[in-house]
This record gives C-alpha cells, structure tokens and sequence, in this order.
C-alpha cells in the first residue's frame, strides 16, 4: 500500500493513501527524513520513502500546474 504524506502535525504525519483514506501515524514510526508530499510505501511492517515515486508524483503535479497557466 503507498500513502502520501499529507502534512506532519507535531508528533504524528497525516497519510493519504491511494483510495482517500486519512490515517495518522507517529513520527517516530516512519523514516526519519520524511518530509510533506513524500510517497510512502507501507510493506506490512515498515514505511520506507519511494523516491522514484515521489519524484514521479511532484513532476506529474508540476506539468498539471503550469498547464493552468498556459493560454
């Protein structure tokens, strides 16, 4: 399952994951370089950053953006 970091709040990060679902879990649970928009893969123990993922993720939000812009 891969969840993306919604926002951190204090102690606790607030995931999203592929369906909507909000879930919050504790900092100290996850990688310790974590940080907002980070995707996240859950393999049933542990979170790890999927970088390639993440990177996919801003790139796809970045081309969306500007095509707003674009006339």
């Amino acid at each position: 399952m891969y969840y993306s970091v919604d926002r951190i709040e204090g102690d606790f990060a607030v995931l999203q994951d592929e369906h909507g679902s909000i879930r919050d879990v504790n900092l100290k649970d996850l990688p310790e370089n974590i940080k907002e928009s980070d995707i996240l893969k859950f393999d049933g123990n542990i979170y790890i950053i999927d970088e390639e993922r993440t990177v996919q993720v801003k790139e796809n939000s970045e081309k969306r953006f500007k095509k707003l812009f674009i006339i």
